[in-house]
């Protein structure tokens, strides 16, 4: 009797998922070595096909970034990342990627070529200060303190690497 029970209850589920008519999205995570592809299916409409995005990151916890600026002899870095695709976390997942893999003095973490550009200058302008208030979110000092900047500055700082 118990696997007829475990059998009805696995039919029942097996139905559940195959009903398009709700509005669950399905999404799948792949990853292959040092890539993660995440692929989100919405709710099927009226005789079309699913709306479909996916998105690639650099690594596993960790989204995609350049370094722009900077080398090891300086141990001095500005990376730039995709604009309005960050949380706190990971903003501290890069970072801490970036301390690991470079061992700098100081990183910069900037959504824009601009403030990139800016972040460098010892007495920005008004005008300057404004755009890297905007565009620069996070800074490691003396290799281990990461700070919070600009629209993140209300978070307080975190030791991170070794």
């Amino acid at each position: 009797m118990r696997r007829f029970g475990i059998l009805v209850l696995a039919f029942a589920l097996l139905a559940a998922a195959c009903n398009r008519n709700d509005d669950t999205e399905l999404t799948t995570t792949t990853t292959t070595g040092s890539q993660t592809t995440t692929t989100t299916a919405g709710p099927a409409t009226g005789g079309g096909t699913d709306d479909e995005t996916t998105t690639t990151a650099g690594t596993a916890g960790v989204p995609q970034y350049d370094i722009i600026a900077g080398d090891s002899g300086s141990g001095e870095y500005v990376v730039l990342i995709e604009p309005d695709t960050h949380t706190e976390l990971d903003l501290r997942n890069i970072m801490e990627a970036i301390v690991d893999e470079y061992a700098p003095v100081t990183v910069h973490l900037i959504d824009d070529e601009t403030a990139g550009e800016l972040v460098l200058k010892d007495e920005p302008s008004a005008a300057e200060q404004a755009v890297l208030d905007a565009h620069y979110f996070a800074r490691v000092v003396n290799g281990t303190t990461l700070e919070f900047l600009g629209p993140y500055a209300h978070l307080e700082s975190v030791h991170i690497g070794s």
